[in-house]
């Protein structure tokens, strides 16, 4: 099994490090990856600790976030230039080592520079480091960080390497002079004197009858005064008085449950709301969710390479699809429910038979592009009639495709940065984008320029969304605001707030009177689309929630979270 070790600075890079160590967690098991090395026992010498630690390991990531080196506020040195800093012990332990070392750099953060370093770690500045993007570029990043760690194993030796001598142990001794020694333990106790205030022994034949006894004595828990088989009593007394105490318990623990049964089919606590399923099967996040048009079925996508068919009534497992190679970041299902379209990270557009689960078609942009901006297929979108799929890239395009044929139409690129989100308006004919370059556009299919840009949203836009009226757009990302405007006019209605920092999904109900959002906080808002009000906060989820699609219905909500969770809730 790999050994990975996991190096950071809790001040500078807790939460993320959380985030990286749980994606590794789904990759290669909780027993390969080490995360607090400095996690050390009272009275430890941690440079032995740590050392100890790194003599098992075949990777170690050291995470460097904006406050890597311990920036000191008062003007003395950076922690990074003590002796005693752990963060440097274990960079300087595994440069040493020449463990494979990768610096793992997050959102921004640049590697520092030489002279920033204490002279043990100049060579640390010239390592090429991997970057891992905070905000939803953290799945693409991730796999590639993966895959280059996967490259290095594959020419890992079974053990750990060392240039560092071992403390020779001695000798196992035989099983001939273990026999010997304990032979002589047993002779020489006879002859070692009591110290005068200890009991003496019993004899051999007083303790085996004693431990003979101590073996066959039965041993209850119920009183000499009932018998064992007096039980029947203990239910149903012949006292009349002590049956009617019996059905007077009974009688209030049956008003309890039937308050309680009650108070769960209503959704419990005004807040909480009411979650129908919890559906567990993912080994990864969950990226996006959607019902079939009849809404007996539900489909998932995650970033464990996988898309999952459910019942939507019971929750059961119908099937599991796999086709890609990397993180399946979108799915939809037809408007008739015959097929299943996925898009993921390794720029694939997978077409499914819905019944069989079968493969037809795969559709992918050939396109050339540079590492930094590959062009991955971030969100999918089909139209009303069934005839066209639109998709986001990551290289800032958005593209168009024939669904029967598979020919892509056009490529308008318009955005100067991934487009996150697709959606087509009612009408068939409009579609709607949204960028990380802040801004939403509303486009004609046929012509594919630009109508209209939305311009009001404060930061980077990871997800968007039109009424089913077509008259609203909403807008989440980075920021912890829900931007409403009005699709007609472009000008801006709204501003929803949450206590999310980023605000992952955003959708729209059925019937088009509500307005739902899921946040990095694991928290799902609604609210009165016409007033702004805030109606409900349903929780349960333990990750970021990352989608949500309504039934046709409009009688139920499904959420997709970090915590690898597809939860279905009532939404009345």
């Amino acid at each position: 099994m790999p050994k990975i070790a996991i190096s950071y600075r809790r001040a500078d890079s807790e939460a993320m490090t959380g985030r990286i160590f749980d994606r590794l967690i789904a990759h290669y098991g909780k027993e390969a990856i080490f995360r607090d090395i400095d996690d050390i026992p009272p009275g430890i010498d941690f440079r032995v600790h740590i050392n100890q630690t790194l003599l098992k390991t075949h990777i170690l990531l050291a995470i460097v976030g904006p406050q890597w080196l311990g920036m000191a506020t008062d003007g003395s040195a950076d922690r990074i230039q003590e002796e005693s800093d752990p963060v440097r012990v274990e960079v300087e332990t595994a440069l040493r080592r020449r463990v494979p070392l990768i610096p793992v750099l997050i959102g921004s953060t640049k590697m520092p520079s030489s002279d920033l370093l204490p002279p043990s770690l100049k060579d640390f500045a010239f390592r090429n480091a991997v970057k891992v993007d905070t905000g939803q570029d953290f799945d693409y990043h991730m796999d590639r960080l993966i895959r280059s760690m996967d490259a290095i194993l594959e020419q890992a030796p079974k053990s750990p390497p060392s240039r560092e001598t071992k403390t020779p142990t001695p000798p196992k001794p035989s099983t001939a002079e273990r026999e010997a020694a304990a032979a002589a333990a047993v002779a020489e106790a006879p002859r070692k004197k009591d110290t005068g205030n200890r009991a003496a022994a019993p004899p051999p034949a007083a303790e085996a009858t004693a431990k003979a006894a101590s073996f066959t004595k039965p041993v209850s828990f119920i009183s000499t005064a009932t018998a064992p088989g007096d039980w029947r009593d203990m239910v149903w007394p012949a006292n009349p008085q002590g049956r009617m105490l019996r059905l007077g318990i009974a009688g209030a623990a049956a008003v309890l449950a039937l308050a309680a049964l009650v108070f769960g089919l209503a959704g419990g606590s005004g807040n909480q709301g009411q979650r129908l399923l919890t559906l567990s099967g993912h080994t990864g996040a969950v990226t996006s969710v959607a019902f079939s048009p009849g809404g007996q079925t539900l489909i998932s996508a995650s970033t464990d390479k996988s898309i999952k068919l459910w019942d939507a009534g019971s929750g059961q497992l119908l099937r599991t699809m796999s086709g890609d190679s990397e993180t399946v970041s979108s799915v939809a299902f037809t408007p008739n429910g015959k097929r299943i379209v996925s898009g993921s990270f390794d720029r694939a557009i997978l077409v499914w038979d819905a019944d069989s689960g079968q493969l037809l078609r795969t559709l992918r942009d050939e396109t050339s592009a540079s590492w930094q901006t590959p062009p991955a297929v971030w969100s999918i979108a089909i139209s009303p009639d069934g005839t066209r799929i639109v998709t986001g890239s990551g290289d800032a395009a958005v593209k168009i495709w024939n669904l029967d044929t598979g020919e892509q139409l056009r490529n308008p690129k318009y955005h100067n940065d991934v487009v996150t989100s697709v959606a087509f308006f009612p009408n068939g004919r409009t579609i709607l984008s949204a960028s990380k370059d802040g801004t939403v556009k509303i486009w004609d299919i046929d012509t594919t320029r630009p109508l209209r840009t939305l311009t009001d949203h404060p930061g980077q836009i990871l997800s968007v969304a039109v009424s089913p009226d077509g008259r609203r757009i909403a807008a989440g990302g980075s920021g912890n605001t829900v931007v409403v405007w009005n699709a007609a006019t472009g000008k801006q209605v709204g501003q929803l707030a949450t206590e999310s920092d980023t605000v992952d999904s955003v959708t729209f109900s059925t019937d088009g009177k509500r307005i739902f959002a899921g946040g990095s906080n694991g928290a799902i808002l609604a609210w009165d689309a016409d007033s702004g009000q805030l109606l409900r906060t349903l929780t349960g989820h333990k990750g970021a929630v990352r989608a949500l699609a309504f039934s046709p219905d409009g009688g139920r909500l499904a959420s997709g979270s970090e915590d690898k969770i597809v939860g279905v809730w009532s939404a009345n």
